[in-house]
């Protein structure tokens, strides 16, 4: 392994050494330095700040990981990524907690959208709202997974995972149902009207009062 990323793993380590006791934004460079014997001018050659490192961290050690496998189903993707954080739940507990700029939230959100765009565009390549279904869902699925860590992960991957697809899938199936019943009830509405109106005037013209 190069210098450079025996120095970045170090770092990394030692990150994960403080979130595991501290929360993060309690943590200074000088902290993970100072717990593997470096400078700060080893870090910063390294890393812009210390949320750079946390999304080094996720980028090497999940990431890379899926590269071969975007053209998999994407619930079975989904599954394998809260594998992931369930395993590491302290961690990343801690890393989106934090809000912001640069911070881990944004990042992951940016992975996310990255991978449901690339996921999304054999269905939806020529619709002019492809990226905004793909922020839709990635924002969503940030919120989702932010929530359940910082709830304790009571449910497990796959069941997590089983509620997100019911709500994707079986209640927006419900809603669009009920949303056809609504222009269905609308449209009766609007004949039902048109034929008030139409046999008004057909009373009209048997009575004399129009031409």
């Amino acid at each position: 392994m190069p210098d450079s990323q025996l120095t970045k793993k170090a770092l990394s380590e030692a990150m994960k050494k403080l979130m595991s006791k501290y929360p993060m934004e309690k943590i200074k460079i000088k902290d993970i330095t100072k717990l593997c014997n470096m400078n700060r001018q080893s870090f910063y050659y390294h890393f812009k700040d210390k949320y750079d490192l946390v999304n080094w961290i996720f980028y090497t050690e999940f990431v890379t990981g899926i590269q071969d496998s975007l053209d998999k189903s994407h619930w079975e993707l989904l599954e394998k990524m809260c594998e992931f954080f369930y395993e590491n739940r302290a961690f990343y507990s801690n890393a989106l907690k934090v809000r912001g700029q640069n911070s881990f939230s944004e990042y992951f959100t940016e992975v996310m959208h990255s991978i449901i765009h690339y996921q999304l565009e054999a269905v939806f390549k020529d619709d002019e709202n492809h990226d905004f279904y793909a922020t839709f869902f990635a924002d969503a699925i940030r919120v989702s997974i932010t929530r359940w860590l910082l709830d304790g992960a009571k449910l497990t991957p796959k069941e997590f995972v089983g509620l997100v697809k019911t709500a994707a899938t079986e209640v927006a199936y419900k809603l669009l149902k009920d949303t056809e019943k609504e222009n269905h009830s609308s449209l009766s509405l609007n004949n039902d009207n048109i034929s008030y109106h139409y046999g008004s005037d057909i009373d009209k013209i048997k009575s004399g009062d129009i031409d």
